[in-house]
């Protein structure tokens, strides 16, 4: 079967909505944070605890009046009908928030896909319109501390030896599980990421690009295409080994 892994922030949706509502939300204080955490001073889940701190008392109707703003690519309906037609099953892996998240998608029509991230809950403010940020991060990994959910480990969790990894990204949290996945789409970030470490992938925009791709993938060995056009990496397959072997 082939599997298909989407990043959210700056793919799914235009610019990283995540960004975006701590800079809104929570200003200078939490822009520091980021900072601290690009410099590697501080840990990933040190960082969402700091932006959530810096936004103080939230107006929730400005927040989700801002949250329903955000736009989407307009081509990703699309292709989640394509993939459920090719029986493709597609799941969101984020370093995001899934309160933002699933407004989005649910807003979209796109509510039945499966969103593995960190957790923002709303505190309600004696009982005003005012909320405070709560997060929680259900997804960590034990070891490595550079993403609060840990992309990487949903793919081989959620995958077989027989299934066929798909990664779509652009980002910094999606280095490690394109180091992990068969088929790789990357744009920004992760597109030079990609290059630097020499790991293959296809370029894209948009949704449309992914589809018009993996149809090409398929036509190239007609009725095997699961088995022949979408083929296994043998540098990721080796990857995945590892990791269950605890190398």
């Amino acid at each position: 079967m082939v599997k298909v892994f989407i990043d959210f922030d700056g793919t799914v949706t235009r610019r990283d909505v995540g960004d975006a509502m701590f800079e809104q939300f929570g200003g200078q204080s939490s822009t520091e944070a980021v900072q601290q955490y690009l410099q590697e001073k501080i840990s990933a889940v040190e960082c969402f605890r700091r932006e959530c701190e810096a936004c103080g008392e939230v107006d929730k109707p400005e927040l989700d009046k801002f949250l329903d703003s955000q736009e989407i690519d307009s081509t990703f309906p699309e292709f989640i009908d394509y993939c459920n037609a090719q029986t493709f099953e597609c799941r969101i892996v984020s370093d995001g928030m899934d309160y933002y998240i699933e407004r989005i998608l649910n807003r979209k029509g796109l509510g039945t896909i499966p969103i593995f991230s960190n957790r923002l809950d709303l505190r309600p403010v004696d009982g005003l319109s005012k909320v405070r940020f709560s997060p929680s991060f259900p997804f960590t990994d034990e070891i490595c501390d550079r993403c609060a959910c840990c992309k990487r480990n949903h793919l081989l969790s959620l995958s077989s030896d027989e299934d066929i990894i798909v990664y779509i990204g652009e980002g910094y949290s999606d280095r490690c599980p394109a180091r992990h996945a068969d088929v790789v789409f990357a744009k920004d970030d992760l597109r030079e990421y990609c290059r630097k470490e020499n790991i293959s992938y296809h370029e894209y925009r948009t949704f449309s690009d992914v589809k018009q791709r993996l149809q090409q993938l398929q036509e190239k060995s007609g009725t095997r295409a699961h088995r022949v056009g979408l083929r296994k990496r043998r540098q990721a397959e080796l990857g995945r080994r590892e990791v269950f072997m605890g190398g």
